[in-house]
């Protein structure tokens, strides 16, 4: 009789440990910022006929760099020739 009782208890049990699976947590995958993608160009090099040299940044810093570059330009602008001693 008592290996019928485990037997049976076996059976009821196993089923019962199937029926609930495990929660699983779900995570918010993190979508890639589009402003984090490597991006990656060709810049000549000055004086050489040999071709250019490979630049790679993200798309932040190109931004970054070209605005940069546009507040230089104004800069130089604005001050106009006034700076360029005459020769």
């Amino acid at each position: 009789m008592l290996k019928y009782s485990s037997l049976i208890l076996a059976v009821i049990a196993v089923p019962a440990l199937a029926q609930t699976p495990a929660p699983t947590p779900q995570v918010a995958e993190a979508k890639p910022n589009p402003l984090d993608k490597v991006v990656c160009r060709t810049e000549e090099t000055l004086g050489s006929r040999l071709g250019g040299h490979k630049v790679c940044a993200t798309v932040r810093e190109w931004q970054e760099q070209q605005q940069e570059n546009r507040d230089a330009v104004e800069l130089i602008q604005q001050k106009g020739q006034s700076t360029v001693p005459s020769g």
